[in-house]
């Protein structure tokens, strides 16, 4: 439904708690024309997220939402009642979620949740709905839609459940569509895919929101920006002049940590390997009953003191090999050895009773950060769940998560919130500091910044780094962001269809690419 407009003047967003109520937004104004793009940026927690879920009614338990005026289409959003905002959602606003794992459920095929989006609204029949269903998967560029249609969340990429969102948002062609970091989960190419099928959707009328860290983004596709710094705007304007001649501070300081280009680091001498994995295979089964290889014949060795890089597009296997080192998944073929102990094998079980006592020296950041917390703790509790499994005493648990929050750059006092009331960034955070705190000697990072802004990432990498320095961690580091994999990198695995195509030394891989493959991924970060 295009033809309409959204216009939010002085919006207010506070929660309550203890103190008394917390003012997390604060006096946000603008409209967005049918067609046109606004683009919202800040750091982590300015504000952005809970300003776009409060424009579709879900700004959060205990939230108290005021505007001088919010409205769509000549409606007024603050009169809805919640029935108001179910038949709104969808059918005349589309969302986007950041967190894909969350938001798409568990226990449900990804084409049944596209399908009930369409039932609740009683667009078409079974028939038409299928086929619909069918036509966005293929249209948001999932591969074998009729098959990843079948299948549930936890068996696709992050890329993929990505793309499966969109589609879900994109069902009943709604005239708003709000995405918060909706590349986020991306690599490279499939971020231009996305990117031309946003242009698409808005030259037939819709209005677009876009939340997104990544200012590439948000030059390619925004009419206006509006800056967000601890909840209130600091700027707004046209794309092109805030992005070339910014007038506040903290815009060009964004700008800055956005053109941050590859930074030396001075990493200590590598050492012997901590962790071997020799010729590894593992396959799934599919909904049609077909066996398909995720992880092709990949070997490799993991020193100390060494990150090894791990880029391909979504889907080529660079999840299934971090798991299949972490011992979560039994190899079909080959091995995963540590020093002294046999990890995973194909050939034989290893009770995950032998493996518990180690798995200390195992660090894991996960890229989906809200789904791996128990929603019901706070982040001290989360934290200190880690320091009690690392064996560390209970009198030192408090002073330990002080520290531990101090070194990913978050306030002392959110160890008192729950993970949902958090930003995506500050979240990801949390779930740094929950791999560090048993001091292992490995950490398996999954997509471990892509939530962040740019200043926030330098500075986790930076701390990543200052880490790897000071004990001799071992990286093992998957990114579809190939600027933090080669800031980050001292070698590079390049994964296509779950094998290794190429690899070697960072500056080689990325200066001189041998594979067809990897040049077409370095053009389409235009790293060539």
């Amino acid at each position: 439904m295009s033809g309409q407009a959204l216009q939010v003047e002085r919006l207010g967003v506070s929660f309550g708690g203890r103190d008394g109520p917390r003012q997390v937004v604060r006096e946000v104004s603008f409209t967005i024309p049918p067609g046109r793009t606004v683009a919202l940026v800040g750091g982590s927690g300015s504000g952005k997220s809970v300003t776009a879920r409060s424009l579709v009614g879900l700004a959060g338990p205990g939230a108290a939402v005021s505007a001088a005026r919010l409205n769509y289409g000549g409606r007024d959003l603050l009169s809805l009642s919640e029935a108001g905002w179910r038949a709104v959602r969808g059918r005349e606003i589309g969302f986007v979620l950041q967190d894909a794992l969350v938001s798409l459920d568990p226990l449900r095929p990804v084409g049944d949740e596209i399908v009930e989006a369409m039932r609740v609204h009683g667009w078409g029949n079974r028939v038409t709905r299928h086929q619909r269903m069918l036509d966005l998967l293929a249209r948001v560029r999932v591969p074998e839609p009729e098959l990843r249609a079948r299948q549930r969340p936890g068996e696709l990429s992050g890329g993929l459940r990505q793309r499966a969102l969109i589609a879900s948002a994109l069902a009943l062609e709604p005239g708003l569509v709000i995405a918060d970091e909706p590349t986020t989960a991306l690599d490279a190419g499939v971020q231009a895919q996305v990117v031309a099928l946003l242009r698409e959707i808005r030259s037939r009328g819709t209005s677009l929101l876009v939340i997104s860290h990544d200012l590439g983004l948000v030059a390619r596709l925004a009419d206006e920006v509006v800056v967000l710094q601890d909840g209130g705007v600091v700027e707004q304007g046209p794309v092109r002049r805030i992005l070339e001649q910014p007038s506040h501070p903290y815009t060009r300081a964004l700008l800055g940590a956005g053109r941050r280009g590859s930074r030396a680091a001075a990493r200590a001498q590598l050492g012997a390997p901590l962790l071997i994995a020799d010729r590894l295979d593992k396959r799934f089964v599919g909904p049609d009953h077909q066996a398909r290889l995720a992880v092709d014949g990949v070997s490799f060795s993991l020193q100390r003191g060494q990150t090894i890089g791990i880029v391909g597009e979504s889907g080529s296997g660079k999840t299934t090999l971090a798991r299949l080192a972490l011992g979560l998944e039994q190899p079909d073929g080959g091995e995963v050895r540590l020093p002294d102990m046999l990890w995973a094998s194909s050939t034989r079980r290893v009770p995950e009773r032998r493996r518990r006592g180690r798995r200390r020296e195992i660090g894991v950041i996960w890229q989906d950060p809200l789904s791996s917390f128990d929603p019901r703790w706070t982040v001290g509790r989360i934290l200190a769940d880690a320091l009690t499994a690392a064996g560390l005493p209970r009198a030192a648990h408090e002073a330990r998560v002080a520290e531990l929050l101090r070194q990913v750059q978050l306030a002392a006092g959110l160890a008192d919130e729950h993970p949902a009331r958090l930003s995506g960034g500050q979240r990801q955070r949390v779930a740094i500091a929950r791999a560090v705190a048993s001091r292992p000697r490995i950490i398996v990072c999954d997509e471990p910044v892509s939530a962040l802004d740019a200043q926030v990432q330098g500075q986790v990498l930076d701390l990543l780094s200052g880490l790897q320095r000071e004990f001799g961690l071992a990286y093992l580091f998957i990114s579809h962001d190939l600027r933090v994999i080669r800031q980050m990198s001292d070698e590079v695995m390049v994964m296509q269809r779950g094998q290794v195509v190429e690899r070697g030394p960072t500056g080689t891989v990325f200066g001189h690419p041998a594979h067809p493959f990897t040049r077409q991924l370095l053009e389409a970060a235009s790293l060539l």
